[in-house]
């Protein structure tokens, strides 16, 4: 099996009704929203730009090393991330960065309880792993991308 990183990337095109991949954009433009406005919440008030400190602090009680380092990298992942689900490019690889991170924060923050004070992370886990197996639909960058690049090689 020969392993392609363009399709890895960009994924494949599919056959699909065009109402599965409006709720792909849907459902991809509005994760990628909610992780951009989470991530307003762990940037200083007072101008200073970098993670908060009780996240920081989050972190190192995680058992993370380098726990400024490692907060950055949430941060970084879930806005950038949000960014590029949003828009629809390289959104495997955006999705599968903020799986990691929700997967962090439901099972090793909240000690896996899902029920009550990790249900938000658990739901944002499910559909980031919802949008690494679908991939951007035919509404994204990706797909836009891959049929341009199609189209030249042929």
């Amino acid at each position: 099996m020969k392993l392609n990183l363009n399709k890895a990337l960009f994924g494949k095109k599919m056959r699909m009704p065009w109402n599965f991949h409006l709720g792909v954009l849907i459902l991809r433009f509005f994760v990628g929203l909610a992780f951009c406005t989470v991530f307003e919440k762990f940037l200083p008030r007072d101008g200073i730009w970098g993670p908060q400190e009780w996240f920081v602090n989050d972190v190192s009680n995680m058992g993370f090393p380098l726990p400024y380092f490692f907060a950055w990298v949430a941060v970084l992942s879930e806005f950038f991330g949000g960014i590029l689900l949003m828009i629809g490019l390289f959104t495997r690889t955006a999705a599968a960065l903020n799986v990691v991170v929700t997967f962090t924060a439901t099972f090793i923050y909240h000690h896996g309880d899902i029920g009550q004070s990790g249900l938000l992370s658990f739901y944002f886990l499910i559909m980031s792993m919802s949008i690494l197996c679908f991939g951007g639909g035919k509404f994204s960058l990706d797909f836009f991308l891959t049929k341009k690049r199609d189209t030249i090689a042929t």
